[in-house]
């Protein structure tokens, strides 16, 4: 049987390796960018507060750098 805390320290792992798996993108020299990070696990349908907790930030940063990303998509369709 499975208990709740295997569960919860199962999903901080996985949350560790998502993190590891993005950092490893090569993009530039420097990596993938936080807001590329943010958008790509945004767009595979992690929660914010998730986002949030595998990046290390705060929920209200990762919102605010959604709402910024959902804007500029928005400008991009009306051109």
């Amino acid at each position: 049987m499975v208990k709740e805390n295997d569960i919860d320290a199962l999903t901080r792992r996985l949350g560790v390796v998502i993190a590891l798996l993005l950092r490893t993108i090569p993009k530039s020299s420097d990596g993938i960018s936080l807001r590329d990070q943010i958008q790509q696990l945004a767009d595979l349908g992690v929660r914010p507060k998730d986002i949030a907790e595998i990046l290390g930030r705060s929920q209200t940063y990762v919102n605010k750098e959604l709402v910024s990303l959902r804007k500029g998509k928005g400008k991009a369709k009306k051109t």
